[in-house]
């Protein structure tokens, strides 16, 4: 479950005194997901996601938090940052760096089909493009130096077949110029869990909390 860091109604309405939402109606932990505390908060006018930070510094946030502002307001389906009454999208709360999101429509998928894989292209499409717009950089901390550090940690713990295939494999990525190749911005964990769907319509595109410039 990824509650990790415990809020309470009372805690969270003097938190929320500091945004234009109005009184605090509904509180409820985000069982999904394994980085971050996640919580659904519903106020006067509206539901919201509220994600307290467990790993990211309050330097590292920014980034992610503009992107998405700035991708929401090009037209991608993924959650906008609500500024507090200060213009600003970061805040603290129990000591954890804290946001506040737009939540938005429909599910993730455990088997999605033809239509919908071919609606996930279109929106990644459109997500990169929008992104050749935003002027922040962030370098992907898990690019090649970190594949060729985790795969030294991970090699003790393989059979010899599996060990074969990974250095098979970075082998085959190191004769690549991974340097020159076309770059943008990424989602960088774009699995199921993080796309929503009502029926074969994408409506969402959630946890940009890995993106980066890649």
């Amino acid at each position: 479950m990824s509650v990790f860091t415990t809020v309470t109604p009372e805690q969270l309405q003097i938190w929320l005194a500091h945004y234009p939402l109005g009184t605090l109606r509904d509180l409820k932990g985000i069982a999904s997901g394994i980085t971050n505390t996640n919580y659904f908060v519903t106020t006067e006018q509206g539901r919201y996601v509220l994600t307290l930070f467990e790993k990211n510094s309050a330097d590292e946030l920014p980034y992610f938090l503009d992107l998405m502002a700035h991708l929401a307001d090009h037209g991608i389906p993924c959650p906008h940052p609500v500024a507090n009454l200060h213009g600003r999208y970061l805040d603290a709360l129990n000591s954890k760096p804290a946001a506040l999101v737009s939540c938005l429509r429909g599910s993730s998928l455990e088997n999605p089909n033809t239509a919908q894989c071919a609606e996930m292209g279109r929106a990644l499409a459109r997500m990169h493009l929008a992104g050749a717009g935003f002027a922040q950089t962030m370098d992907n901390p898990r690019g090649p130096h970190w594949w060729n550090e985790t795969a030294a940690t991970l090699m003790p713990m393989l059979d010899a077949d599996d060990c074969t295939l990974l250095q098979n494999e970075l082998a085959h990525q190191a004769a690549f110029r991974h340097s020159s190749l076309p770059r943008g911005v990424i989602h960088a964990d774009m699995f199921r869990d993080n796309v929503l769907f009502e029926g074969d319509a994408l409506t969402g595109l959630i946890d940009f909390y890995y993106a980066c410039n890649d």
